[in-house]
């Protein structure tokens, strides 16, 4: 049996089997999220409504402002031909930008909502990095601040995907790819943490089934029907609402300059151009080549590379080629990349230095990882000040001398 199809049916026998989703399902565009996100008030909460709200109900006193809102949102919302309902921004575009850390919620007692617990929300206000997204002084500078908010929401896959994409021929994932494989990037599976390389292995190996593929994804939805088992959610499958949630994760990778979701095909995509400049990155088995070359390193299953600076991280088109490139790389094992995509501080660590052998990876403000050589990361000791002054050009810092 085919790699792929052992781990499909290891995945969907788990209770964990949806993987990474964390939005809830919504089309919208980076217009749109500018539109809501710059009628709240900047330093005081808005009070709003709570519970269900029918075409009868009367807004108080105090929901007054709150309805206010949503009445200017819906008047610019009608240059997009598009509209939201008091129930729609509260129970989906409230709880995505919350998430994406655009916005802070708080309880009647106008106590911080924590992300991942449920409350009674009454107020919200939006945050400096909700001022700084709608204040982006570019397309990259926009694309920056989205792809920090959709790593935070997404496990910090965001560059991963752009490496299977680039690692993939044809040059595409469809959305049961991202269902099946890629959203459980990171984690475990047969005593090892799945690695980037793996996953991009059983896509191809579904691929190869051709039109069974299809056979596939129908026995998988079949299986996966609530009405098959008993119990609470945790117990059921749900493949309506799995696909639905990848099909959100597309739309929010859609928002990003250099993504495209095709949805009539199902697929995402890189964009051939960004503001009329023609973009194209090299194959990423020719940079890991290219990197293996330079510092005389074997390739272990156990480790993959990580870009120490993420796609969009840069400021022009010139930085976006520059981070393409092997000497933005360092080859680390599986569980220190996971650690890099789940833990909020170590995602940003994206300072490089060397403390003797071992490499130190700091988010400019204090907190660092460390990466002890060998057993961490694997790299020619004879290249750190290049890769080091690779990195504080990336970043525009100044070199000491």
């Amino acid at each position: 049996m085919l790699g792929c199809l052992k781990f499909l049916y290891h995945r969907v026998l788990r209770d964990d089997y949806r993987g990474t989703h964390k939005l809830q399902h919504y089309r919208w565009s980076a217009e749109y999220i500018k539109i809501v996100l710059k009628h709240l008030p900047k330093n005081n909460l808005l009070f709003h409504t709570q519970g269900d709200i029918h075409a009868n109900y009367r807004y108080s006193d105090e929901e007054q402002r709150f309805c206010e809102y949503l009445n200017k949102v819906n008047k610019d919302l009608l240059s997009l031909n598009a509209s939201i309902t008091d129930m729609g921004m509260r129970k989906i575009i409230f709880v995505n930008l919350q998430r994406m850390g655009f916005i802070d919620r708080f309880s009647k007692k106008k106590e911080l909502c924590d992300i991942n617990r449920k409350y009674q929300y009454r107020y919200v206000k939006i945050t400096q990095r909700g001022l700084d997204f709608i204040h982006s002084r570019d397309i990259f500078d926009e694309q920056r601040h989205l792809g920090i908010a959709l790593d935070f929401v997404f496990d910090g896959v965001v560059q991963d995907v752009l490496d299977i994409l680039n690692a993939l021929k044809p040059q595409y994932i469809s959305v049961s790819e991202m269902m099946f494989f890629i959203t459980y990037l990171g984690k475990e599976y047969q005593g090892n943490i799945l690695t980037k390389d793996k996953i991009v292995e059983f896509i191809n190996e579904f691929r190869s089934l051709k039109a069974r593929a299809k056979v596939v994804e129908d026995v998988v939805s079949e299986f996966c029907s609530p009405s098959n088992f008993e119990g609470n959610k945790t117990d059921k499958r749900d493949f309506h609402n799995w696909r639905n949630e990848t099909q959100s994760m597309f739309n929010s990778f859609d928002l990003m300059s250099l993504f495209e979701y095709d949805t009539e095909r199902q697929r995402l995509l890189l964009k051939a151009n960004i503001n009329g400049e023609k973009i194209t990155f090299k194959r990423s088995s020719l940079i890991k080549a290219e990197y293996f070359k330079q510092h005389e390193v074997q390739k272990d299953v156990r480790f993959e590379l990580h870009h120490i600076v993420p796609f969009y991280y840069a400021k022009d088109i010139d930085a976006l080629k520059a981070i393409d490139n092997w000497q933005n790389l360092i080859y680390i094992d599986a569980n220190s990349h996971k650690i890099f995509s789940l833990d909020k501080s170590a995602k940003k660590a994206i300072r490089l230095n060397f403390r003797d052998l071992d490499a130190v990876l700091d988010n400019l403000i204090g907190d660092e990882i460390v990466l002890k050589y060998m057993d961490n990361i694997k790299y020619k000791e004879e290249l750190q000040q290049r890769l080091v002054r690779y990195n504080q050009n990336l970043l525009g810092i100044k070199q000491s001398k």
